[in-house]
């Protein structure tokens, strides 16, 4: 599903990509939480118009570094230059759940922003229709469910509409398939239109379609950088098709069939008891999946399901520090990656 944000808001209140623009840049920045080291020498530059996504497991250092950012904490040392044209946007702490509606919230949120309240009252409608608030525009915020209220908080971030600097910790957390879509959506056009966006995020959607880097950490400490090249890498998203083949049609051993440009994998699925017809379990890429299913069913097979695309981004092997894309050999099994030519300096060894 695509969706468009063009009629959001206006040409006027939007930011346009200026290459002279640096954005963001923290050099040797650390963060000592009583007796903890949270954050230990971060370096990062986010760049208008480019989209930093951090990872790591809990306890890393990701919510402290994105308050920092946010000005909600002070570093301890280190530096934070900003260099950024347009507002500053978050949402990267829970909503408080205050004895207001969404909609009086998104409002009073709106208006200390110093938005009209004619295009304020545009911004909530369109947003709110964008990721399916629903009835729950007018429900009270401590009747809210967990990903209903990411919603709201997401749009009062949004509020204020493209260009600046954008900052969200966990953006796609809770909320539904359509919401994230819609969500990624957005993000890309704003991206797109100039806006500087760094978040926490572990949900591969917004991984491989908007990150130009994304950072790991581990214990406060930054453990890999990898760049879009690295991300690419990775490859686009497989599509899971089954067919039915008539018995003795070794499939995986036929080159013309088994190594059509698009085929990741095929295997024989043993479950079927039917002995005239055997079962096969393909894996290809995205764009290969009409050529496929095309040649199916021109050798006279037949085809059984087809089945939602799962992501070649690996997370576990992300946050490990390993390279974020998956190689598999047929027969699934797992092969290494050579991490040499994706190494940043800046990121160091892995531990």
């Amino acid at each position: 599903m695509t969706w468009s944000t063009r009629g959001l808001f206006r040409k006027s209140d939007q930011a346009s990509p200026d290459s002279s623009v640096r954005g963001i840049l923290l050099q040797q920045v650390s963060k000592r939480l009583g007796h903890a080291q949270v954050l230990d020498q971060i370096n990062l530059e986010v760049k208008q118009g480019e989209c930093a996504v951090i990872v790591g497991r809990n306890g890393s250092g990701k919510s402290t570094l994105l308050r920092i950012l946010a000005g909600i904490l002070l570093a301890d040392t280190g530096s934070i230059q900003r260099t950024i044209k347009g507002s500053e946007k978050y949402a990267v702490d829970g909503l408080p759940r205050v004895p207001f509606t969404s909609r009086e919230y998104l409002w009073e949120m709106g208006r200390i922003r110093g938005i009209r309240p004619e295009e304020l009252r545009g911004r909530i409608r369109e947003l709110s229709e964008l990721l399916y608030l629903d009835t729950a525009i007018d429900q009270k915020l401590l009747l809210l469910s967990k990903g209903t209220l990411q919603k709201v908080n997401l749009i009062q971030a949004l509020l204020a509409g493209p260009g600046g600097l954008l900052l969200l910790d966990e953006p796609l957390s809770g909320l539904d398939i359509p919401a994230q879509e819609a969500v990624v959506s957005l993000l890309g056009e704003w991206k797109d239109e100039g806006t500087c966006i760094v978040t926490a995020c572990h949900e591969p959607l917004l991984i491989e379609l908007l990150a130009d880097q994304v950072i790991v950490l581990k214990k406060g400490s930054v453990l890999r950088y990898w760049n879009r090249e690295d991300i690419l890498q990775a490859g686009e998203p497989v599509v899971c098709i089954q067919s039915l083949a008539p018995a003795g049609e070794d499939l995986a051993n036929d080159p013309s069939i088994s190594h059509q440009p698009g085929v990741l994998s095929l295997d024989r699925d043993t479950s079927l008891g039917n002995a005239k017809s055997w079962l096969w379990d393909w894996k290809v890429v995205q764009q290969s999946t009409d050529d496929v299913l095309r040649m199916i069913l021109a050798s006279g097979g037949s085809v059984v399901s087809v089945q939602q695309e799962e992501s070649q981004l690996h997370m576990e092997s992300l946050l490990g520090g390993q390279h974020p894309a998956v190689h598999a050999s047929r027969g699934g099994v797992t092969e290494s990656v050579d991490l040499s030519s994706s190494m940043d300096g800046a990121g160091g060894e892995a531990e």
